[in-house]
């Protein structure tokens, strides 16, 4: 009796979310449409729709013409009623949005972060965060939950951050932490493979079943959805692409290896070989602290300095992403990161690896390069775990009821 209880739970739970993500997703949908897309009942759909109505997620719009010309009305999300709190703890920034369920931003924050330790670190973040929605309490409606996305490791179904390259954590519950002082549910999961989910939701992968998100920043990571869906691993270590190894008898990495992609493409990578050539002499229009975006910006004028360490950087980056086309061969690689300033220098060169190391299945299927839009933008992570978890994971019903 308690399989067949927890079935039927789960049959109701799959409808709801089905129903809600369809009039969220299309904006405006009649109930008969609804019944076709997700393969219910008329009965079934007048049902969970008015248990939304009733919640306040959706409203009844002026009525519309249908396929056989009778009257229909369309149901729309109601504007403003759902809202999630989402934000990224990156290595030296902690970042703050709150947006609605279309993912409009509707308020921001960001403060330097400098934890010296899992609990500073806490500390800071929940302090950062309820101060946030103090400020904001005017605007606030009701918070469906909040999601959070940082660098290393973390486990997404538990919650818990195992690995960071920047600070010694030791499974740190952060998602309970963040849950309890906030009252909400809270979603966590690895900044790049947010950003990997948020672009296949929203951005330049949209419609794209099977695609790879590089991001190069102060460390080189990815993320990888595969067949639509979030390729995590049984141990949720995986799009470590910075550790592949180019250099065998390169640099050190903190990984403890050496000659690791990282080493060569990361940003203070770069920025460092930089100022060695100009303290060494070599001419440049570039200033002698030179950062990623100055020399981004001076290749994109033609110094040739700037120009040549871009297309080297591009050239051992390339090298990773052509073992990953090989392996998933997704239908686009999308590059996040500064580097992407100078989008014209690094991707003919990736391009060129890509085809000459990778195996040619058909000439009309390569593989498409293209730049992130969503980087800029370090709340949309977080934002895409809580709307997969309304629009999928069951946490609309448990917000209904």
């Amino acid at each position: 009796m308690t399989s067949v209880i927890a079935n039927l739970d789960f049959v109701k739970e799959r409808n709801v979310s089905a129903v809600y993500k369809a009039i969220v997703e299309h904006g405006s949908i009649s109930r008969i449409q609804i019944a076709r897309q997700c393969r219910l009942a008329a009965g079934s759909v007048t049902r969970i729709t008015r248990q939304l109505m009733d919640a306040g997620l959706i409203v009844e719009q002026e009525q519309q013409t249908s396929e056989r010309g009778r009257r229909a009305t369309s149901l729309a999300p109601a504007q403003g009623q759902l809202q999630i709190l989402a934000a990224r703890a990156g290595r030296t920034r902690l970042h703050i949005g709150l947006c609605d369920i279309s993912g409009k931003l509707l308020a921001k924050y960001s403060e330097p972060l400098h934890p010296h330790s899992e609990n500073e670190f806490t500390e800071q973040l929940l302090s950062a965060l309820k101060t946030f929605l103090r400020k904001q309490k005017k605007q606030i409606r009701c918070l469906a939950g909040v999601g959070i996305t940082t660098p290393g490791l973390v486990n997404s179904a538990t919650g818990i951050v195992t690995f960071m390259p920047h600070l010694s954590v030791h499974n740190l519950p952060l998602a309970e932490h963040v849950s309890n002082a906030l009252g909400i549910p809270c979603y966590i999961n690895n900044f790049i493979a947010s950003m990997a989910l948020a672009e296949h939701h929203f951005g330049v992968t949209r419609n794209v079943k099977n695609s790879l998100l590089v991001s190069v920043h102060n460390g080189v990571g990815a993320g990888m959805i595969l067949d639509g869906k979030l390729y995590e691993g049984s141990t949720l270590a995986v799009g470590e692409i910075g550790h592949i190894q180019i250099e065998p008898l390169g640099a050190r990495c903190y990984c403890g290896n050496f000659g690791c992609l990282e080493t060569l493409v990361s940003n203070s990578a770069i920025e460092e070989r930089c100022h060695k050539l100009l303290a060494s002499g070599v001419p440049s229009t570039l200033k002698a602290r030179a950062d990623m975006t100055a020399i981004c910006k001076a290749a994109n004028k033609g110094d040739k300095l700037a120009t040549d360490l871009l297309k080297e950087a591009a050239g051992n980056l390339g090298r990773a992403i052509a073992m990953g086309v090989n392996l998933l061969r997704p239908d686009k690689v999308v590059l996040a990161g500064e580097m992407c300033q100078a989008f014209d220098v690094i991707h003919p060169v990736i391009k060129h690896c890509l085809h000459t190391q990778t195996v040619s299945v058909n000439p009309n299927l390569e593989t498409d390069v293209v730049c992130s839009s969503l980087y800029d933008s370090p709340w949309y992570g977080g934002f895409t775990l809580v709307r997969k978890a309304l629009l999928q994971d069951g946490l609309i019903l448990k917000y209904i009821h």
